[in-house]
């Protein structure tokens, strides 16, 4: 059933009349800086002074192009304004991955700090990725600076990204200082060595376990060392065994624990690498008619809301992931405004969360 032509329809209306905001298909399109301009009565040169330099606009002036704003409903285009300005206000930040809810803490941290200082954030996962360009295309002219996370020793992927010549921040990889960049780094051995001497207490060190990531990754190998430092400074020289690497996952946990097993492990105590290798280790113990914390104690890492989600709720050594991402933003936007200041480097504490896996 066709509209009646007496029944007011503003799409059809501004069509019909080419007026502003008027799509060729009837619809309206959001309003231009050259809207506001024909509203205002001034040039676009005049919208932009306003928007960006009041100071230098006459008052009168000023007050017709900001009516005209509120009236048309426009919102400025930050990378139209990024050729004028030379600033985008958008900040890049390269993560390894996106999925799992350490990176999801991490993007709201580093997300709630950008918008609190006026930015936007541009994520991408394919620094890593896409032949070695992901670092440089990241920063094509979409960005005022970048924050990459960096977890495996990648020289190459560094290199990339330094040369976009933008402002750079790493997170997690500790650079020497002739790098001269900006570092943001967690503080792995205070928590380890808290979870370790936790598990000591109360289970001998030849009954001690880290379950680790990948070797190569940082964190897993900075915890690896802090774990074997606790048991040598208790006199206690570990066996190859005592540490193994696979990947974050709780089917790499589940795979350590049932080989545990296989090898007449009954009463033991694990550090794993991450909340979700902690996982798969609880869920083969407990499948294999062990008590958690009885038999075995489990303590994960990063402290992640599946810690509390468990049952028994997990132990976990807390790493702050949001202020992590916060921090790398800060560094970020800091060195944007001040490009000559000294390097900085924030470290992030990690410390130990007592619950029902490990018996308090």
């Amino acid at each position: 059933m066709k509209p009646s032509p007496d029944v007011p329809n503003p799409d059809r209306d501004a069509a019909k009349a080419g007026g502003e905001g008027a799509r060729a298909d009837g619809r309206r399109r959001p309003a231009s800086i050259q809207d506001v301009a024909n509203a205002a009565e001034v040039s676009i040169a005049t919208v932009s002074r306003v928007l960006n330099t009041p100071s230098v606009v006459a008052s009168e002036t000023s007050r017709r192009v900001l009516e005209a704003i509120e009236r048309l409903g426009y919102v400025p285009n930050p990378f139209a304004k990024g050729l004028i300005t030379r600033s985008s206000r958008v900040l890049g930040l390269a993560l390894p991955d996106l999925h799992g809810e350490f990176y999801s803490g991490l993007l709201r941290g580093a997300d709630e700090a950008a918008r609190a200082a006026g930015y936007h954030l541009l994520v991408s996962s394919e620094a890593r990725g896409n032949g070695g360009r992901g670092a440089r295309e990241l920063g094509a002219g979409l960005v005022d600076g970048l924050a990459m996370m960096v977890t495996e020793p990648d020289a190459a992927l560094i290199r990339e990204a330094r040369q976009t010549r933008l402002p750079l921040v790493v997170v997690d990889a500790q650079l020497d200082e002739a790098s001269g960049l900006d570092c943001v780094l967690v503080d792995n051995a205070s928590g380890t060595i808290q979870a370790t001497e936790h598990l000591l207490a109360s289970t001998p060190a030849d009954q001690v376990y880290f379950v680790g990531g990948p070797a190569s990754n940082f964190d897993t190998a900075r915890r690896a060392e802090a774990f074997l430092g606790v048991l040598k400074a208790r006199g206690h020289v570990a066996q190859d065994a005592q540490t193994a690497f696979g990947d974050y996952s709780a089917a790499w946990g589940t795979k350590w624990m049932e080989q545990a097993l296989a090898r007449g492990a009954k009463r033991l105590g694990v550090l794993a690498a991450n909340d979700e290798i902690a996982l798969g280790v609880l869920q083969a113990a407990t499948d294999a008619g062990l008590s958690v914390p009885g038999d075995v104690r489990i303590v994960g890492f990063d402290d992640t809301r599946l810690a509390q989600i468990v049952r028994p709720h997990l132990s976990s050594v807390r790493v702050p992931i949001l202020e992590i991402g916060a921090a790398a933003v800060k560094a970020l936007i800091a060195r944007i405004e001040s490009p000559d200041a000294p390097r900085s480097m924030v470290t992030m504490r990690t410390e130990l969360v007592v619950r029902e896996s490990s018996g308090g």
